[in-house]
């Protein structure tokens, strides 16, 4: 197993989607640090803020599904490269944005975007990679998604305090066309895999459910969003009730229910996005209105959750594929004992850029250290070991994070929240590559169209569940109208650790699924 290796061809179209996957977690991120000095140069009132957000993923959720599904019928590759234009599209919109509509409007032309990219990302890389070093190609794949949350924060706190938010989004338009430019030759043109009609009665169904729904409950506890999102539930059990009957479903529902691994896997994805989502927005509010840290001091901290995640992100793929050295327990032990060294050193928490920047390396490779200890150990103890060790384990550390977030008050806890974002990065990293490959391994080649579509789905439904239920937490102990400012520091910590408590609980049912996904023979 030792000599498995990528060749060429695959390793090009692995990183051809890794440039593309870097876009949606960039502009996720980036948001979160952009947003207040959009709303405020652009004079939007507070209550954009939430559909600003809310309509790219919106859009990418409702689309996801219904565009992988015919991408089945026309080519992956095609709607792959249309996706990444339209990301580069919407962004640069925004970018020369001068209204709160036409920021609107090109948010909701990046979800499209986003819908058509990654409906049909991991679907290429699984398609010309054979299962044994699949998990290394995903791999890789994810670690543009990881590059994306690393540079996000980091690079949007820089732009926004030193040129202004629209270069945020201009910024990625070139990245954009050099995937495009890369994918055009090094990704093979795809075969149709579905010769069926499609269904385009469930994909009305499927789409005019979730924008109800997920409307509605965005809005909540409002009683014409309870009426909205109660019909998006019907529709939605309409559209399973017709799936189960239809020749070519959108969405095989009977293969699904009796495919354990792909039904528990997916449901853990989505869960996982539920819980772990909304807290980038959460913590970044958190210590601009209780620390009154800069746009870039906020960044920093982020930071060492996609420093972990870019670094430690291929490990976990190698770690799927039985392929993890030796030496990593002692590089692992290493690494531990280096950063918590440099930790201890640097003494005194301070809010400067600085000491920032050095306690985030400091904290990452001392959190890439433990990581790789863990993982050794359970390859080590465990003949190869079945998904489940991995992904019950990075949620489980991911909780750990969650226990430590409920501790932090009004006063400056530096240290603490970086070793929050730690404790995220290497949960995450442990938790997000072998479940998408568990996912994309627990059904046929014809069906990648459909398994691609579904992660993709689950992934932007979580966000979408997760952004909502911070806003219905926000709607209950704040107030829909309220101007956050230093007097409603209080409430703010309230609604917090309630919407920490309730992701915890997210991710005890998500370690469940999780586990017991493998327990049987699907």
């Amino acid at each position: 197993m030792d000599s498995l290796r990528l060749n060429r061809q695959q390793y090009l179209v692995a990183v051809t989607v890794a440039i593309a996957c870097f876009l949606p977690p960039f502009i996720g991120e980036a948001t979160n640090i952009a947003l207040p000095s959009l709303i405020s140069d652009l004079q939007l009132p507070m209550s954009m803020f939430g559909w600003i957000l809310t309509v790219y993923l919106l859009t990418s959720t409702v689309f996801l599904i219904p565009a992988a599904r015919y991408a089945d019928k026309i080519s992956k590759k095609v709607f792959f490269t249309i996706g990444v234009l339209l990301l580069g599209l919407g962004s640069l919109g925004i970018g020369l944005a001068t209204t709160g509509e036409m920021v609107l409007v090109m948010r909701a032309v990046e979800g499209v975007g986003n819908a058509l990219m990654f409906g049909t990302a991991i679907a290429l890389v699984t398609s010309v990679v054979n299962a044994e070093l699949r998990g290394t190609a995903i791999g890789i794949a994810m670690t543009g998604v990881f590059l994306g949350q690393l540079a996000g924060p980091l690079l949007a706190g820089a732009l926004t305090d030193v040129y202004g938010w629209q270069m945020v989004y201009l910024i990625l338009v070139p990245i954009a066309l050099l995937s495009f430019v890369l994918a055009v030759p090094f990704i093979p043109r795809d075969a149709p895999t579905d010769k069926m009609p499609y269904d385009w009665v469930g994909a009305v169904l499927f789409i005019l459910g979730m924008t109800l729904g997920l409307y509605g409950f965005s809005k909540m506890p409002d009683v014409l969003a309870l009426v909205l999102l109660v019909c998006g539930l019907l529709l939605l059990g309409i559209f399973f009730w017709y799936e189960m009957r239809a020749a070519n479903p959108l969405i095989p529902v009977q293969i699904i229910l009796k495919n354990r691994r792909f039904t528990f896997n997916n449901s853990a994805n989505l869960l996982y996005y539920v819980a772990i989502y909304a807290m980038g927005s959460l913590v970044s509010m958190y210590m601009t209105h209780a620390w009154n840290f800069s746009a870039l001091d906020r960044a920093l901290v982020v930071t060492t959750q996609g420093l972990i995640l870019v670094l430690f992100t291929i490990v976990t793929g190698k770690f799927y594929d039985h392929l993890l050295p030796r030496w990593l327990i002692l590089s692992g032990v290493g690494m531990a004992v280096v950063g918590g060294a440099a930790a201890y050193l640097l003494g005194v928490p301070s809010a400067d850029p600085v000491w920032l920047l050095a306690a985030v390396i400091a904290a990452s490779i001392a959190a890439f250290g433990c990581g790789s200890i863990v993982l050794a150990v359970i390859d080590r103890m465990v003949k190869n070991a079945p998904p489940r060790y991995a992904t019950t384990t990075g949620l489980f550390i991911i909780a750990l994070g969650m226990v430590l977030l409920l501790t932090c008050g009004a006063e400056q806890s530096v240290w603490t929240m970086i070793a929050v974002q730690a404790l995220f990065g290497v949960g995450i990293a442990i938790f997000v590559t072998p479940n998408s490959t568990a996912i994309m391994n627990a059904v046929s080649e014809q069906e990648y169209g459909m398994a691609s579509g579904t992660l993709s789905t689950t992934r932007m439904l979580g966000m979408a569940v997760s952004i909502g239920m911070m806003t219905v937490l926000t709607n209950l102990f704040l107030g829909a109208g309220v101007q956050m400012g230093p007097e409603y520091v209080e409430e703010f910590l309230v609604m917090m650790h309630a919407t920490v408590l309730a992701a915890i609980v997210v991710l005890v049912i998500a370690m469940i699924l999780s586990w017991t996904a493998d327990s049987r023979t699907s």
